[in-house]
């Protein structure tokens, strides 16, 4: 199985849809997964990728399946680390994907042509913005490369944890909920994110026409329709309670807000990106935090009023948390319009 090693030892297992042998000038997608479910999330897309001139690779991050874990040391900042110490951790992980990114260049002959659209998915998304708050620390030659391919940045379907932007008050997830038992809390939330839930009028941007639990009864959860083969192809529960967990809740909230903060509206990272078009995607469909969240960062991005740090927003209508699974030509059509524009 494909995997790139750094030089510190971190080795990344990723899969890739191969060149598009059509021609030099095609647009590489790098997508981040999120909680519990990895790099096979995205399975469904790599055979539409050639067709759409597309090459599709997808990492596991680390304690997933290829990649190396996390020493016990590392693993004890997640769990009890100070706020410095986690913040650190973040910025580390971020260093380690832009190295990771610049030596996929390198060793696929990535052409700059098309160039390359980073996407983080779910909570993938804390991991991406890591990566591109990461900018200053890099070796000068990685940094020139990083901003000559990349040209697109995507915040895919994150919730608000992902952000670390705070939650209405009495807002719950699965995993906060104290009606969940504990030990129940991974199979109710993977069924939960993965649910087609039904809004009130969302023109109004109303919390109060954000639902926590009315899902739609005729549309199964996506988690639901998997046989055992294709979730075990697709999710890993195991770094849940080893540091996803910790990291997707309000214990590492502050952490992650200032990463986000820092990412997407400090100037001067920004400008390191300067050119790269940011895009906020989601679906209607979707867990309320979710639609809360882009509808949060929308309101940054216009109170921040300056093109330099601008952010774009798309809504994919009737689309869930697992568009990419259930309707893998759209989602790769959706994706498709934030960097042809």
């Amino acid at each position: 199985m494909p995997s790139l090693t750094l030089k510190s030892g971190v080795e990344f297992y990723y899969t890739d849809s191969g060149a598009v042998t059509s021609g030099g000038n095609y647009t590489t997608l790098v997508i981040i997964h999120g909680h519990t479910f990895h790099s096979g999330t995205f399975q469904r897309l790599n055979p539409l990728a050639r067709p759409n001139s597309l090459r599709i690779i997808s990492l596991n991050r680390r304690e997933y399946p290829g990649t190396s874990p996390y020493s016990a040391e590392e693993l004890t900042v997640f769990a009890e680390g100070t706020e410095d110490e986690r913040t650190s951790l973040l910025q580390q992980q971020g260093h380690d994907l832009a190295l990771f990114l610049d030596g996929l260049v390198d060793e696929l002959s990535i052409p700059n042509a098309g160039g390359i659209v980073l996407i983080g998915w779910s909570m993938g998304t804390i991991f991406l913005l890591s990566l591109i708050a990461s900018m200053a620390t890099l070796p000068t030659a990685t940094k020139e490369r990083l901003f000559s391919f990349v040209h697109t940045v995507i915040l895919f379907q994150p919730p608000l944890l992902a952000l670390g932007l705070p939650s209405p008050s009495g807002w719950l997830v699965p995993h906060t909920d104290p009606d969940i038992a504990p030990e129940a809390r991974g199979a109710v939330f993977a069924k939960w994110i993965s649910s087609h839930f039904v809004h009130g009028d969302l023109s109004t941007r109303n919390i109060d026409n954000l639902t926590y639990s009315n899902t739609d009864p005729l549309r199964t959860p996506t988690v639901e329709t998997l046989n055992p083969q294709e979730l075990f192809s697709m999710a890993d529960f195991a770094p849940g309670e080893k540091y996803d967990n910790i990291v997707g809740l309000p214990p590492f909230a502050n952490a992650v807000f200032k990463l986000t903060q820092k990412a997407l509206f400090d100037p001067a990272v920004r400008g390191a990106w300067s050119g790269t078009r940011f895009w906020n995607v989601y679906g209607d469909a979707e867990p309320r935090d979710i639609i809360y969240a882009a509808w949060y960062l929308e309101d940054q991005s216009h109170a921040a009023n300056t093109p330099e740090l601008s952010i774009n927003f798309k809504v994919i209508e009737g689309g869930n948390h697992f568009l990419v699974w259930e309707e893998p030509e759209r989602a790769i059509a959706e994706l498709k319009e934030c960097f042809s524009i």
